[in-house]
């Protein structure tokens, strides 16, 4: 199948600052949509056209640059309103799309999950429904009569109404969806595990590195693509000094992500500000690695999960030349450096997140008559095992556990010691 050949755009006002990354970005975005990438070209403008975003002058440029590049479409890296985008098919004679389509458009290929195609639905409707009222002559308005509901006006309140029935349908699935996503989020915190979130930019390493972190033969999906996977996914990880934590892979983030998208994942990201632990992954290969940190922290913020405690994870050292330079340049961040893909570094990350875990997860103490030994396995798989030392008649255990952890702990201890003291006067009498 032929790829479709685009054009990128990038318009900023002469006063502004070009953003230096905002069309390279912009073109891993098209590569990711099987789009093939012919020309790009930022366009610098005294101030915006409502009818073309560019002006006729710049119009005139730019169809000329199409023609060289001969290609079937124009991508443009900031929004541009439905009247501007009819305006500049109709001149340029190319399909016109805005990086927030792209986007949607790159979610709705690559959601995995009903709740992900839910969440794209979503946000798609929404993105349609602010642009219907830009139809312009496509739904006359009116047919000579001053203030007249003309049959363009009817088609287009249909329309609406559509789109408004379709997006609370959606919204009610989604809430029965996040009731049941609560209910899981209970269990796995009564297992109990620490729950640590992988967060960062797209394309940052978070699902490789997720991989690599499991013992398991289970393979975690991965790409060298901005949004290689949409749905959060959860598995246990065993921790260095015994015991197991439940990490989650998160939606990557990214500059200008269109409102709807972040009104439509928002249940999901939420799950993050219930962690434990945070570990942001960063791109190390980047060359706007400290933008992206930026973009990462202020959703953190939004989604207020500002203050839980987190790990800031530098990935990808196996592709960069002048790694020395980068730990000089971050020793303020307390950075861990690691290669996901060739699993490096992975065990001082590990045991940096037992040393972050201390906060919540305290160390504690508890001596098991040796008849109870069958209890240990709890205290293994629920908590953070440390130390065992047996004894002549007696365990003693050293583990990590939160104070409600600890309490259900002994509460257990004391039911099994009370089955244990039954089962031995059973036996003797």
């Amino acid at each position: 199948m032929k790829k479709i050949r685009a054009l990128l755009i990038s318009v900023r006002l002469k006063k502004d600052r070009i953003r230096q990354n905002s069309l390279d970005e912009l073109r891993r975005l098209a590569e990711t949509a099987n789009i093939k990438v012919v020309e790009e070209t930022n366009i610098n403008i005294q101030e915006y056209s409502a009818a073309t975003l560019i002006g006729s002058g710049k119009i005139d440029e730019l169809k000329k640059f199409a023609e060289n590049a001969n290609a079937d479409m124009v991508i443009f890296d900031d929004d541009i309103s439905p009247t501007q985008e009819r305006n500049l098919e109709k001149k340029l004679e190319l399909r016109i799309i805005d990086r927030t389509y792209l986007i949607l458009e790159i979610f709705s290929s690559r959601a995995q999950t009903y709740e992900g195609k839910l969440q794209v639905e979503l946000a798609k409707l929404s993105y349609k429904l602010t642009r219907l009222s830009g139809k312009g002559r496509q739904f006359e308005q009116q047919r000579g009569l001053i203030g007249a509901r003309g049959p363009g006006e009817r088609k287009l309140e249909f329309e609406k109404r559509v789109i408004r029935k379709k997006t609370n349908q959606l919204k009610k699935e989604l809430e029965g969806i996040k009731k049941g996503r609560s209910i899981r989020r209970e269990g796995r915190s009564a297992l109990p595990m620490p729950q640590i979130s992988i967060v960062g930019y797209t394309n940052a390493g978070k699902s490789t590195l997720l991989d690599a972190l499991i013992t398991s033969n289970y393979t975690v999906y991965s790409d060298d693509k901005l949004f290689a996977t949409l749905d959060t996914l959860t598995k246990r990880v065993k921790l260095p000094s015994g015991g197991y934590a439940l990490f989650t892979d998160t939606v990557g983030f990214i500059q200008k992500l269109p409102h709807s998208l972040i009104a439509a994942f928002r249940a999901t990201m939420e799950e993050i500000a219930q962690s434990d632990l945070i570990i942001h992954v960063h791109d190390l290969s980047s060359p706007f690695m400290d933008k992206q940190h930026i973009e990462v922290e202020k959703t953190l913020d939004e989604l207020r999960a500002q203050n839980i405690p987190r790990i800031n994870v530098y990935n990808k050292i196996d592709t960069v030349n002048n790694l020395e330079n980068h730990k000089t340049q971050l020793t303020g961040f307390v950075p861990v450096f690691i290669s996901a893909f060739k699993k490096t570094g992975l065990k001082g990350l590990l045991k940096k997140t037992e040393e972050e875990l201390k906060g919540k997860w305290k160390n504690r103490e508890i001596e098991l008559p040796i008849e109870a030994a069958g209890f240990m396995k709890e205290i293994y798989l629920s908590c953070v095992a440390v130390k065992t030392v047996f004894k002549v008649k007696k365990i003693k255990l050293s583990f990590k556990a939160t104070d409600e952890n600890y309490k259900r702990i002994k509460l257990n201890l004391r039911k099994f010691k009370k089955a244990v003291i039954r089962s031995l006067k059973l036996l003797y009498n």
